[in-house]
């Protein structure tokens, strides 16, 4: 009798384990149908990876820029002439005076309205 009661007892665990089973496997079925089956849930997940790699690429360029050393120019002094020289090439304003900036800009010419008169008309039929 034993024997007969441990088979028994197994039955009834095996369709348990069966049909908790055939749960999970419909259970996930469910959720990857819901996740791949979210067209806006990918878009928003795109878009968000998109700004994640904006992000990460901007403060990359800041610390690669912020890590670059200064531009320092060195100056010389020139016992001759007693004076500082710049040996490197660099650009140095030069003031012009007073310039009319005005008389530089192009005539405007004026523009008259046509109206359709016999004084005014046009010549084309």
């Amino acid at each position: 009798m034993p024997a007969a009661k441990a088979e028994h007892e197994g039955t009834p665990f095996r369709k348990m384990v069966r049909v908790g089973t055939r749960s999970i496997i419909l259970f996930a079925f469910a959720v990857l149908l819901l996740i791949f089956g979210n067209r806006d849930l990918w878009r928003k997940l795109e878009e968000a990876g998109r700004q994640r790699e904006a992000s990460r690429r901007m403060t990359e360029e800041a610390r690669v820029a912020s890590s670059k050393p200064f531009e320092v120019q060195e100056l010389h002094f020139d016992p001759a002439s007693a004076s500082w020289k710049n040996p490197h090439a660099y650009f140095q304003p030069v003031h012009v005076g007073n310039v009319n900036f005005k008389a530089l800009r192009p005539q405007v010419k004026s523009t008259g309205v046509e109206t359709n008169d016999d004084e005014n008309a046009s010549d084309t039929f």
